[in-house]
C-alpha cells in the first residue's frame, strides 16, 4: 500500500478543495460543498488535526444558512435530504452537536411526506426522488415511523415477473427518449432496482417487516444477468422479460454495472452470488472494457477501488482487498498523469468538489483505504453499507 504517495494527494486535495469553496457556493451532498464536510470530517479522524474539524463546522453552518435562505429540491443528491442527512451523520459519528429533532422537526414532515408522495406516484428515483429520502430516515438511530410508509408505498407499486418483483425506472425515459415503447427497469445504483433493494435490506436491519420484498426483488435482481458470458455479467436496462433494452455491456461503477448489483445483493444477504460477480470483475474487467476515464467515485477508478474496499471490509475475503489495491493503484497512476483527479467530460477534464463526480469523493476513499480504525461509514449515503 502506497501510503506516503496517499499522504501526499490527500493533502492536495484539502488544499484544492479549499480554493474551490473560496468561489463555490452550491449546496448539496453529492454534487455540492455539504459533502466536502463529509470528506473534512473523515480527515480529520485520520489526522487528528483540528483545522480540519473547524472546515466541517464552517461547512455544516453554510449548509444551514443554505436551506433557511434559498427554496431547495428535497432531493438526496443536491437537495434538503442529503444535506440533512450529513448534518444527522456527523452527529451520530460525535462530531458536529445538536439536536436534530429539535433543529429539524418541520423539515422531517416535509420530507416524509414528499418521499411517500413521489413513491406512491412510482418516482423511484434513488438521486433525484423520492426513494433518496429514505436515507436521511435511515441516519436516524431510532426507526423512524416513515420506513414502514416506505415499505407500504414500494409493496402497493412493485411488480410481479416471472423471476420475483422489480420497479419500472421512468426517469431515464427522460434521459434516453429513444428507448422502446415496454416497460422499464433498471440495474443501476443510481437510478434503478439496487438502490430500492439495498434501503429494503437496510429497513429490514432496522427491526421494520419488508414482508417478501426484499428477497422477491433480490431475486428478480440476479436473474436479469445477461444469456451470455461477457466482460460485463449484467445490461443496464431490460424489460419485462429481463432482455436488454439497449446494450447488454455496461461500464465498471458505482452508479451502474455489476458492482452495484453485486453490493446489493451482498448487502440483501445473498453472499455466494455477490462474491461471483465482484470476483468475475476483479478477474475480467479493466480500464479498456470497464470504460475507466478518470478516478471519481461515481464511475472512476477511486469508486471502484472502493467497493472492493467496502466488500473486503464485509467479508475479509483477500480478493476483494487484492482488487481494491489494483484500482487504488490506477487511481495513484491517473493523478500522476494528464488527466490528474479531473472528471472526464465532453473529452476534457474538469476538477470538481463534490462526492459523486469530484475530489471529495476520491480524497474519502483514499482515506478508507488508509485509515484502518475508522468505519468508512460515509459510505452509506452511497448505499455501499
Amino acid at each position: 500500500m502506497p501510503q506516503k504517495r496517499i499522504t501526499h494527494i490527500l493533502k492536495d486535495i484539502s488544499q484544492q478543495l479549499d480554493q474551490l469553496l473560496q468561489t463555490d457556493h452550491q449546496p448539496g451532498l453529492l454534487g455540492g460543498h455539504t459533502g466536502c464536510a463529509l470528506f473534512y470530517a473523515y480527515y480529520y479522524q485520520l489526522t487528528g488535526k483540528e483545522k480540519y474539524l473547524q472546515k466541517v463546522h464552517e461547512l455544516v453552518l453554510s449548509s444551514m444558512d443554505a436551506m433557511s435562505a434559498h427554496a431547495l429540491l428535497p432531493s438526496h443528491c443536491n437537495g434538503i435530504a442529503g444535506m440533512v442527512w450529513c448534518i444527522q451523520h456527523l452527529m451520530n459519528q460525535g462530531l458536529v452537536d445538536g439536536d436534530m429533532e429539535e433543529i429539524f422537526s418541520d423539515v422531517d414532515v416535509l420530507l416524509g411526506n414528499q418521499m411517500i408522495a413521489d413513491l406512491n406516484d412510482k418516482k423511484y428515483d434513488f438521486l433525484h426522488e423520492g426513494l433518496g429520502i429514505a436515507v436521511y430516515f435511515l441516519e436516524k438511530e431510532t426507526p423512524s415511523p416513515w420506513l414502514t410508509q416506505v415499505v407500504t408505498a414500494l409493496e402497493a407499486t412493485a411488480v410481479p415477473l416471472p423471476q420475483g418483483i422489480s420497479w419500472e425506472d421512468h426517469f431515464s425515459r427522460q434521459s434516453v427518449p429513444s428507448l422502446p415503447d415496454e416497460p422499464c427497469y433498471n440495474l443501476g445504483v443510481a437510478h434503478g432496482v439496487p438502490a430500492i433493494s439495498t434501503i429494503l435490506s437496510r429497513i429490514k436491519a432496522k427491526g421494520i417487516d419488508t414482508g417478501h420484498l426484499l428477497e422477491k426483488s433480490l431475486d428478480w435482481l440476479q436473474s436479469a444477468a445477461n444469456p451470455a458470458a461477457s466482460p460485463s455479467l449484467y445490461p443496464t436496462l431490460v424489460n419485462n422479460e429481463g432482455v436488454a433494452l439497449t446494450t447488454s455491456h455496461s461500464r465498471m461503477g458505482w452508479c451502474y454495472g455489476d458492482l452495484p448489483v453485486a453490493m446489493a445483493l451482498l448487502n440483501g444477504g445473498y453472499t455466494d452470488k455477490a462474491y461471483e460477480i465482484l470476483a468475475h470483475s476483479i478477474q475480467n474487467r479493466d480500464v479498456q472494457n470497464g470504460m475507466v476515464h478518470d478516478t471519481c467515485i461515481c464511475h472512476g477508478s477511486a469508486g471502484i477501488a472502493h467497493i472492493f474496499n467496502r466488500a473486503y471490509l464485509q467479508t475479509k475475503e483477500p480478493l476483494f482487498q487484492q482488487g481494491a489495491e489494483k484500482w487504488l493503484q490506477h487511481t495513484i497512476d491517473l493523478y500522476e498523469s494528464a488527466a490528474g483527479l479531473g472528471f472526464y467530460a465532453d473529452g476534457k477534464y474538469e476538477i470538481k468538489e463534490g462526492i459523486l463526480e469530484g475530489i471529495a469523493g476520491v480524497g474519502l476513499a483514499l482515506i478508507a483505504a488508509v485509515d484502518k480504525d475508522t468505519d468508512p461509514a460515509w459510505d452509506r449515503c452511497i448505499l455501499l453499507s
